[in-house]
């Protein structure tokens, strides 16, 4: 078991947004990598007449660093480094905005299905490296349910592709009071995995309760990477870097490490903090930054037709909770 430590880091500056609601001054390390990557994302609500234009902003540790409302009628109640939420004034719709460990999410509640229906749109530079939109419809069937269509996003970045998932609904609880529908699909791009789904979900009205129907928009990604290839191949690309945020969202903390040539991971360097490392009975390799839930680990496994694969995962975000900073759980 090793220790290695590096020269402290400086603390990274402060993200400039003009024009975005503030947010407090305190914050944390509140996604994991692969969310914070994003920067953010935006979406159209089909709330309130239609066409409610929401925007967030992500530091680059992955905390709310800004919120606009397209609407003056949802006013902002209360807020954190992980959540934003609005609301009218009776309280009748609400709009939220959560940015948790493996997720991103903006959502609308409403009394109705009826206050739902309509077209929205979706944007978000989902690796980092080219924004794609899309657009999705809410509606309702002929028994009261509602249904929900995503369009196929568009442009797709070099190298990401798309997969759409069969739309789903379902009713349930008593004399069917509970209706949901999904759509949704997963980007791919290098190994890693996003899914961006769009759900709605109605609880109709029943005596004194007068119901309620909520649209959610969330975009969500573990911090794992899963590389096929030869063992020749994958140990001929050396050294490959793993990079998060501690909790404190402002100490920037990476592993650097490779897939030697008898199949084992090795570890090269890390630097932000005192790194603990230490190999695995079956070759792989696990890190921690002492003193936190922040760390790393990879391992390879030998395939039935001869190939390997690498799975390397980080374990960050999701700080604000008090949580363990396992940002891909």
């Amino acid at each position: 078991m090793t220790r290695i430590r590096p020269p402290r880091l400086a603390a990274l500056g402060a993200l400039a947004l003009a024009a975005l609601l503030a947010m407090p001054a305190m914050a944390f390390a509140a996604t994991n990598p692969q969310i914070a990557q994003t920067g953010g994302m935006s979406a159209t609500l089909p709330i309130l007449g239609g066409g409610v234009a929401v925007t967030v902003a992500l530091d680059p540790a992955g905390s709310i660093s800004g919120v606009t409302v397209g609407n003056p009628a949802l006013a902002k109640g209360d807020a954190s480094s992980d959540f934003v939420k609005f609301a009218t004034s009776d309280g009748k719709t609400r709009v939220t905005v959560r940015a948790m460990g493996s997720r991103l999410s903006i959502s609308a509640r409403a009394t109705t299905l009826a206050e739902l229906v309509g077209s929205g749109t979706w944007r978000a530079n989902v690796f980092g490296n080219g924004v794609s939109s899309a657009s999705y419809t809410v509606g309702s069937d002929a028994s009261g349910n509602p249904t929900v269509t995503l369009g196929t996003p568009a442009p797709l970045a070099s190298g990401v592709t798309w997969t759409a998932s069969k739309p789903a609904a379902r009713s349930d609880g008593k004399d069917g009071g509970r209706a949901m529908a999904t759509a949704g699909g997963t980007f791919s791009y290098q190994g890693f995995t996003k899914r961006l789904t769009i759900s709605v979900r109605v609880d109709k009205a029943d005596k004194d309760d007068p119901g309620r129907a909520s649209l959610s928009i969330t975009l969500s990604g573990r911090d794992v990477q899963r590389l096929t290839g030869s063992l020749a191949g994958l140990a001929g690309a050396g050294t490959r870097t793993w990079s998060g945020f501690l909790c404190d969202g402002k100490t920037k903390v990476t592993v650097a490490y490779h897939v030697a040539a008898d199949g084992t991971i090795a570890f090269d360097s890390a630097t932000g903090g005192t790194a603990t490392h230490k190999s695995d009975k079956g070759g792989g390799l696990r890190v921690r930054f002492d003193g936190t839930n922040v760390g790393f680990s990879a391992r390879l496994h030998k395939n039935a037709d001869g190939t390997y694969t690498l799975r390397a995962a980080g374990f960050s975000g999701h700080c604000a909770r008090g949580g363990w900073g396992d940002g891909h759980h």
